[in-house]
């Protein structure tokens, strides 16, 4: 995944780029440079020129690039964020749904941060705590046209690889209201993610944490971080349709 998102901040800085340059510059061989590259564009994410043989920015780029920005000045969410460091000291993102990718949109680090997210990565909702909560309160109609033709990628052993397991664990974060992830998307971390309501009760965000396995055994989720994490989401937020993704 950092690789995907270095090839997306490499056109983002140079505003257009070739395959070669970003083998070049990545120090990536020609397959896993042109898969990335694919991906991206398959997603919509980039645009590829095939005259001058350039990758520039897609419309979806644009579109998260305004979003995030729509996030960055929102105290409700960095109040939120700051709670739970000095309640668990961990680190904790706020994210919401972008077609198969949960987009982060709010971040704040603790003393424990295996991988680099920053505010605007994007990571696949199948592999991650953030993405399944939102997932789990869609119907299942919605998210089985999702990922009707896409595959489920494995990124640890313990990712969700088909489309009957994701709908079944779907169901369960539904019944126990929060997801848990146990090294789906990195072999080393554990992630608890809770739902973000607005004022008419709508799921329209998801809020997590994150640390190391050996501090989220089921006693310590269930007596001290699901409680904090669950209070500190409770109050409705406010976020702007651009962020959300409601458009009225």
């Amino acid at each position: 995944m950092a690789r995907s998102a270095d090839v997306l901040e490499l056109v983002i800085s140079s505003g257009s780029t070739t395959l070669k340059d970003v083998q070049r510059e990545l120090g990536l061989g020609h397959t896993v440079a042109h898969r990335i590259l694919q991906t991206w564009t398959s997603l919509h994410y980039l645009n590829f020129d095939a005259q001058r043989k350039v990758y520039r920015a897609g419309l979806k780029l644009l579109w998260t690039g305004m979003r995030v920005r729509a996030a960055l000045d929102n105290p409700d969410l960095e109040a939120r964020l700051r709670e739970i460091y000095t309640t668990l000291g961990l680190t904790s993102s706020v994210g919401v749904l972008d077609g198969r990718l949960v987009l982060h949109v709010a971040r704040n680090e603790g003393r424990y941060g295996p991988f680099k997210v920053e505010i605007g990565s994007a990571l696949p909702a199948h592999a991650t705590s953030l993405g399944r909560v939102l997932l789990a309160y869609e119907s299942e109609a919605h998210v089985m046209r999702r990922y009707a033709d896409h595959d489920l990628t494995a990124y640890t052993p313990s990712t969700i690889t088909t489309l009957p397991m994701l709908l079944a664990d779907l169901r369960e974060i539904r019944r126990k209201k929060y997801a848990f992830s146990y090294g789906m998307i990195d072999s080393s971390s554990a992630t608890v993610a809770v739902p973000l309501r607005d004022g008419d009760g709508r799921v329209v965000a998801a809020m997590n944490v994150i640390g190391p396995m050996n501090e989220f055994g089921a006693d310590a989720i269930r007596e001290r971080i699901l409680p904090a994490l669950t209070d500190i989401a409770a109050a409705p937020v406010s976020l702007p349709a651009l962020i959300s993704g409601r458009h009225s």
